[in-house]
């Protein structure tokens, strides 16, 4: 009876984990250069994208030889078309780095957007400005 009874209360907990958020399948995805994900530094390489979502909101995880490197927070937006490949779009930085804006996966029509690294615009001073650190990433 004790058996029974903790089949089913596991089997509630595991309906209970499903129902909360939906783990896509995981798939390789190749970066052709060096990346930031969420203020992480990503090298170029291959990799594993972890993906768990529930409704439109959405965690991106990479992994690597078994190790998490990265994670960030993004949302689901449907477009017309089926990407016919995997596909990142980067925003080049002022420093000239570049930062995961986007995931398009292959034989979807809905793409990945990234949440900014910071809600928050923050302006550099100008130029002519003292004590003002131009490595901070903010834009002139």
């Amino acid at each position: 009876m004790k058996f029974r009874i903790f089949i089913l209360a596991a089997l509630i907990l595991i309906a209970g984990v499903f129902t909360y958020a939906n783990v896509v399948p995981s798939r390789p995805l190749f970066l052709d250069r060096d990346i930031t994900v969420n203020g992480a530094t990503v090298p170029q390489g291959n990799y594993t994208l972890a993906l768990e979502s529930k409704g439109t909101s959405v965690r991106v995880a990479l992994w690597r030889e078994g190790r998490f490197i990265a994670a960030a927070h993004g949302i689901w937006v449907r477009h017309g078309i089926k990407y016919r490949e995997d596909a990142v779009l980067l925003k080049v930085n002022s420093d000239g780095t570049r930062s995961l804006m986007e995931i398009r996966l292959a034989g979807s029509a809905k793409t990945i957007v990234l949440d900014g690294e910071s809600p928050v615009l923050r302006l550099s001073p100008p130029p002519d400005h003292r004590g003002g650190n131009s490595s901070t990433g903010a834009l002139d």
